[in-house]
């Protein structure tokens, strides 16, 4: 049925009737007709998973509309009501649901505003229902759109409804009156109302109805009516009818993993699983699938939980609200989103799920399966970060490195550029480096610490190493030269604690060294004398006279007639793993400080 509009004059004001002005904007009303590509959530091998289908959202909402219509009686009926029946025919896309309420209230009736009867009333003019005022029962419909949009959208359309007294049909052409019948109800017939309609072809050409977004419609509200106490004891029931044979498809509100923390409150529901291949969350506010800060207000508590702002990838989440009307409404009419202030539905939701979840993922296995995920993600990302930081810094060189220029036998990783430049003149320059640290380097207790320490991947790249590799490096021997005090031991440590943590072969295959560097200096017998330990020192000089005495206090201290006679004779002090190397390094740079000052104050 194609709609005409006079468009001669562009100025004139149009007055369209009801009929016209939905079928010239469906999408209004019901969404995109047009047929979509979209990724669906669907019940696939028993699991929710989303996948690709065509489909056209305004198609199916002309059955999610009816259906909520019953949904909404079956509340009214305070859990009395035990059926509802979806029958959907293949054949001729015809839809019928069929519940066992009250019926419509005064179907028999004249509409005192409409001069029409009641249930016409109800089918045919946008904006009459029964919900408008109803606030408290977390009713679906609530702008009593749907059933007329749905009747001005079909080529066909009946409603058979009986209540206590009367029994009331009506049929429907594109959105015409071609049969009624109003009586009184037979003794054998019982109370309920039943609504077939056929989509439009003008609006929907050629379209078809999709079984598996029908089944998982149907599933996701067979497990919303368990969990509502008022309705819980309800039965949704599906039926297809294909090449005139009818067989009932079964419909189960079980679609969640066994494995699963779950939070039940006044406000609703909360679940929480981890995520597998194309799996995903889902969001309701009462009854019906939608978006909204709900969601991300929860994922912002996990996230936090998991100290990873992407932890979101590795669960998904489960959210069904029951939100007062007077805290919330709907922006528009397909039920897609809602309105709400931010901060009044974060207070209600932190008072109803944030303590009860939050304690159950403290103890839960399915967090500590995330925090893995969470970890080997960080390590192949920081993995990545360090391999590409390697390929750029390979386009130049550190200007606190100094590469030997033949063979790569020693590396010296000095404390400070002062030291570095003594060592530099001192070494063998065709086959020792130096690499001047900038003081302390960092306690790399994380991959990520590596990754974003510029200093530590000037240090891999030099040295042609990689976390998790078992590839040793270049040098034949990797030697710390810091100063015999105090903050020199602390970058020796820190230094092995690097090595040992994220590069234990060059430790296990003899390659980390030490060098030892003298304490004092003086004069003795027209030579310059050495000591490495003052006990050693002061045992000499009982015996012997000395002059010209020089306490070394730092690398920096030390002459370059100094250094060569270091470098000529090095002592090298090699650095071993033994059975308390684990337990001595955790205390010394892991997380626990009281296990750190203890000892250090032992």
């Amino acid at each position: 049925m194609s709609i005409k509009i006079d468009s001669t004059n562009s100025k004139e004001i149009i007055a369209l009737d009801t009929f016209t002005a939905v079928r010239m904007r469906p999408t209004m009303y019901v969404s995109q007709v047009s047929l979509m590509d979209e990724k669906l959530p669907i019940i696939k091998d028993g699991r929710l998973q989303l996948v690709d289908k065509c489909w056209s959202p305004g198609f199916m909402h002309l059955l999610v509309e009816i259906l909520e219509n019953s949904l909404d009686e079956a509340k009214r009926c305070k859990g009395k009501m035990k059926n509802i029946n979806v029958k959907v025919n293949l054949d001729n896309n015809e839809v019928t649901v069929i519940d066992e309420g009250k019926g419509f209230h005064n179907a028999e009736k004249i509409h005192k505003t409409t001069k029409k009867n009641v249930v016409r009333t109800a089918l045919e003019e946008l904006h009459a229902g029964s919900n408008f005022i109803d606030t408290d029962s977390n009713v679906l419909g609530t702008n009593g759109v749907g059933s007329a949009v749905c009747n001005i959208l079909s080529q066909y359309f009946k409603i058979e409804t009986i209540n206590d007294t009367y029994y009331v049909r009506y049929e429907w052409a594109d959105f015409k009156v071609v049969d009624e019948e109003i009586r009184k109800k037979l003794s054998k017939e019982r109370p309920g109302t039943s609504i077939s309609f056929v989509p439009s072809e003008d609006i929907f050409p050629g379209f078809k109805w999709d079984i598996d977004l029908i089944k998982i419609y149907l599933s996701f509200k067979m497990f919303l009516i368990r969990q509502d106490f008022i309705i819980s004891g309800l039965n949704l029931k599906c039926f297809f009818t294909k090449d005139g044979v009818e067989s009932e498809v079964p419909i189960s509100g079980d679609f969640l993993p066994k494995e699963c923390i779950s939070v039940n409150t006044t406000l609703g529901t909360l679940y929480l699983w981890e995520s597998y291949e194309n799996s995903c969350s889902l969001s309701f506010v009462n009854g019906s699938s939608c978006t909204g800060i709900h969601q991300k207000i929860v994922n912002d508590w996990c996230n936090e939980h998991f100290k990873y702002n992407l932890a979101h990838h590795f669960y998904e989440t489960l959210v069904s609200l029951n939100v007062p009307s007077t805290l919330m409404r709907f922006q528009d009419q397909n039920k897609t989103r809602y309105a709400i202030n931010r901060q009044e539905i974060e207070e209600e939701l932190e008072k109803s799920f944030k303590g009860k979840l939050l304690r159950q993922l403290n103890k839960s296995e399915i967090s500590k399966n995330i925090e893995k995920n969470i970890e080997d993600r960080l390590h192949n990302e920081n993995i990545n970060k360090i391999r590409k930081s390697q390929k750029q810094n390979k386009r130049r060189l550190s200007d606190k490195f100094s590469p030997a220029s033949k063979h790569k036998d020693y590396i010296y990783l000095t404390e400070g550029a002062s030291a570095s430049g003594s060592v530099k003149q001192a070494r063998n320059p065709e086959s020792e480096s130096v690499y001047a640290l900038r003081g302390k380097v960092k306690n790399a207790k994380k991959l990520t610490d590596l990754a974003n320490n510029v200093e530590l991947l000037e240090l891999i790249n030099i040295l042609n190493i990689e976390p998790g590799s078992d590839r040793l490096p270049e040098y034949k021997k990797v030697i710390i030269a810091a100063d015999e005090d105090a903050d020199g031991q602390s970058i020796t440590a820190l230094l092995i604690n690097f090595f040992y943590r994220w590069f234990p072969n060059i430790v296990e295959n003899k390659r980390l060294y030490r060098l030892v560097t003298p304490l004092v200096v003086c004069d003795f017998d027209k030579k310059r004398k050495y000591f490495y330990t003052l006990e050693e020192y002061e045992t000499f000089i009982k015996e012997h006279r000395v002059s010209s005495i020089n306490y070394l206090k730092g690398l920096g201290s030390l002459s370059l007639d100094d250094w060569q006679y270091v470098m000529n004779n090095k002592i090298l002090f090699q650095i071993n793993k033994d059975t308390q190397t684990d337990k001595y390094l955790e205390i010394a740079f892991g997380d626990n400080t009281y296990k750190r000052k203890k000892w250090l104050s032992d």
